[in-house]
């Protein structure tokens, strides 16, 4: 599912009214749903809670409330049936390009999709108007974040819902996202989790040794790596792989312990990450490759084609990384340093 769709899924969630909620019971049930979040104030809840107001809630208005607990409660336990039951069976949601899902049914599918894509996202909401336009029918706007780890807030977004009271029951029946605004490039970044760990790929005579993490702020990928023959290190080297929001791409810039660097794009091709670089040498060497990276379980097997140095062709090479400890890996060459 994509960054888009999943987000207008939940950007119309709705929390604790900023204007009928008191101090006490913002504080009892901002936290996950009504988990208790006073003593958590790290928490992606935690960060959304209202401020106090004075105000007591109508039955009507308290009723909407105890709606959105319940929605936060059945979304963060990834109950895509209780979330449901909060919309009308004729329920709309409208994302902010103007896409439609319709439906209780397909509301249940959508959200049970997300929830497979995302197993430990969180949100954090904030109410902050909820109107009665009629007995029956009352209008709520207010603010989203998204924390796609449960930890690292990624995108806050705008929301508009309306409710209708059928029967005694407030429910759902339109639902639209108004806008995102991405606060931290780790909502395009973590993509390429899947990299972060340790690595490993050798020959008869040569260990390639890599390490992926996060910065502090998520907003890079930072890797560390060195080549090692016996008890010699040959070369190290670092790589920072960050988001470009002019280019819409992740990008990558290599340095290497004798002076050479170079600079990557990449894209993704169905299952796989393709790396084009171009670098230079210590010795001023021009160079490029592209490098075909496809994930699998605790290994990464990469392809390197279209290799030049000092513009003349170069033999493709293929290898395999493991995750440490390596297991015995059949691989044609050593894992070079993307470039040099």
């Amino acid at each position: 599912m994509s960054v888009v769709l999943r987000l207008a899924l939940i950007a119309f969630a709705v929390f604790l009214s900023r204007e009928f909620c008191s101090a006490e019971d913002a504080a009892s049930t901002a936290r996950k749903g009504g988990q208790g979040a006073a003593e958590a104030a790290g928490s992606p809840a935690a960060k959304a809670v209202p401020e106090a107001a004075d105000d007591t809630p109508s039955p009507d208005e308290k009723a909407i409330q105890d709606a959105a607990v319940s929605f936060v409660d059945a979304y963060n336990a990834k109950d895509a049936a209780a979330i449901t039951a909060l919309f009308d069976a004729g329920a709309r949601l409208e994302e902010a390009d103007g896409t439609m899902t319709v439906g209780a049914e397909a509301i249940q599918e959508a959200f049970a999709a997300e929830f497979e894509a995302e197993p430990t996202a969180e949100i954090g909401l904030d109410m902050t108007s909820l109107r009665l336009i009629t007995p029956d029918i009352a209008i709520e706007e207010g603010a989203t974040e998204f924390y796609p780890d449960g930890e690292t807030l990624t995108s806050r977004g705008r929301y508009l819902v309306v409710h209708q009271k059928k029967d005694g029951v407030w429910r759902m029946i339109s639902a639209r996202s108004i806008e995102k605004t991405v606060v931290s490039n780790y909502e395009y970044l973590r993509n390429l989790e899947w990299l972060v760990g340790d690595w490993i790929d050798e020959d008869a005579t040569e260990v390639v040794q890599t390490t992926f993490r996060w910065d502090e702020g998520r907003n890079f990928l930072l890797q560390e790596f060195q080549v090692v023959r016996g008890a010699e290190v040959l070369l190290k080297g670092t790589q920072r792989i960050g988001w470009d929001p002019q280019k819409k791409q992740f990008r990558s810039w290599v340095f290497d312990s004798r002076g050479g660097f170079g600079a990557s794009s990449w894209v993704q091709s169905d299952d796989a990450w393709v790396v084009t670089t171009t670098g230079v040498s210590s010795d001023g060497t021009n160079k490029s490759e592209t490098r075909t990276l496809v994930p699998g379980q605790d290994r990464i097997h990469v392809l390197v084609s279209n290799r030049l140095t000092g513009g003349e062709a170069q033999a493709d090479l293929e290898f395999t990384m493991v995750r440490r400890p390596p297991s015995p890996v059949a691989s044609n060459a050593p894992a070079a340093p993307v470039v040099p």
